[in-house]
């Protein structure tokens, strides 16, 4: 049997690769002596609960309880709902893709050995709730709030009325830009103040893949943009000025030159020479020619919006008066950035494991949102605040 219903078959044959938005169910099972009941899935074999997909016209508590007999062999009570998650679009590797609004139930066990009931599993196991094996974090998540003893199911963005934040609700949609390992991811905010999660393989693949949806007004990338001929950037040195404590967060740009050498040892020889012997360039600087001139080559072309060079790490340190010191790819750090965000009005969205972007490069996508709601309402600042312009044309200023 195959894993994918046969109605996203058909809707795949009207509507080819577009975007499918699906709801789903995970069913976090346990049997009262502290266990809980996961499966190592067959396609990459991860341990998780049992998941699935929601029918047409399908209750999802049903849904919960027909994916546990499908994939387990037992029967279960559907007792509360647990939490509920959007997760940020997926890309398979046919090209499908699709956006899930997952439904997390705590459940209980009532009858059934449990056993691999079908061809999504190749392992069905019960594992103390104080020792499971390794798994996501999105995963983990679920497990922890169906073994919690709350009552009320967990959100994003689920506060008092007292502690919620108003909205950051820009008049025009705005994109924050990050490169990420799929190439690039985008948080799109809009009026509603609503973010949502773009990914892409080219800057302008994700623009145009925006764009079926909202026109931005403003784009704001983590990209140097405006190359020197020779010399330093002003933008790098007066960021640098700002981040005491993370001023290495600022990678010198290099010159043109550099970026556009064959290899990294002719890069290295064009920027000292472009520097007048000062400043070599460092092999992580080079490696980020490719997204430097990818970004050049696309604003040369004319992208029919405002594109603006933003830092994340300055965003952040204005959002909260001072720079972020814990480590962006660490826990307290993402766990801050987030709470700066919030505290802005810009709920960022949830994030998990092979999305194709870590949750650092969507955390500073937002914060790129946040810098682009700024900016286009008048109120961003410039760094410098007259933009240096070389003899590509193009204005170089880092604005937060």
């Amino acid at each position: 049997m195959s894993p994918i219903p046969d109605f996203i078959l058909e809707m795949r044959e009207m509507i080819g690769h577009h975007p499918l938005w699906l709801p789903g169910v995970t069913a976090v099972i346990t049997r009262g002596d502290g266990h809980v009941l996961l499966v190592k899935r067959s396609d990459n074999g991860a341990w998780t609960p049992v998941t699935g997909i929601v029918d047409p016209g399908e209750e999802p508590a049903v849904a919960a309880a027909r994916e546990a007999l499908e994939e387990t062999g037992v029967v279960i009570s559907v007792d509360r709902l647990a939490a509920t998650t959007v997760l940020p679009e997926l890309t398979y590797d046919n090209g499908d893709r699709a956006s899930y609004l997952d439904l997390t139930f705590a459940c209980t066990w009532l009858s059934g050995e449990a056993h691999v009931a079908d061809d999504e599993s190749t392992d069905v196991r019960w594992w103390p709730v104080g020792d499971l094996p390794p798994m996501s974090a999105h995963m983990a998540s679920r497990i922890e709030a169906g073994l919690s003893d709350e009552r009320e199911a967990r959100f994003i963005g689920r506060t008092t009325t007292a502690e919620a934040p108003e909205l950051l609700r820009p008049d025009r949609p705005v994109l924050g830009v990050d490169a990420c390992p799929t190439g690039w991811v985008g948080v799109l905010l809009g009026p509603d103040g609503r973010a949502t999660v773009h990914v892409a393989g080219s800057i302008s693949a994700l623009v145009t893949l925006v764009r079926q949806t909202a026109q931005p007004a403003v784009v704001a990338i983590d990209i140097p943009i405006g190359l020197p001929d020779r010399g330093a950037r002003r933008a790098d040195a007066e960021a640098r000025r700002e981040l005491v404590g993370k001023g290495s967060s600022v990678f010198p740009t290099l010159a043109r030159s550099a970026y556009e050498a064959p290899t990294y040892e002719l890069a290295r020889a064009a920027n000292l020479s472009a520097t007048q012997g000062e400043r070599s360039a460092s092999a992580q600087a080079y490696a980020l020619g490719v997204k430097v001139l990818e970004v050049d080559a696309w604003i040369r072309s004319g992208p029919g919006t405002e594109v603006i060079e933003v830092h994340p790490e300055l965003s952040f340190a204005r959002m909260v008066g001072a720079p972020v010191l814990e480590r962006k790819k660490g826990d307290e750090g993402s766990r801050a950035r987030r709470e700066a965000l919030r505290a802005q009005g810009l709920i960022a969205p949830a994030w998990f494991r092979g999305s194709g972007f870590a949750e650092d490069d969507l955390l500073d996508a937002c914060a790129a949102a946040w810098s682009a709601a700024r900016h286009d309402r008048g109120a961003a600042e410039s760094f410098p605040a007259e933009p240096e312009v070389f003899s590509d044309g193009i204005p170089a200023a880092i604005r937060v």
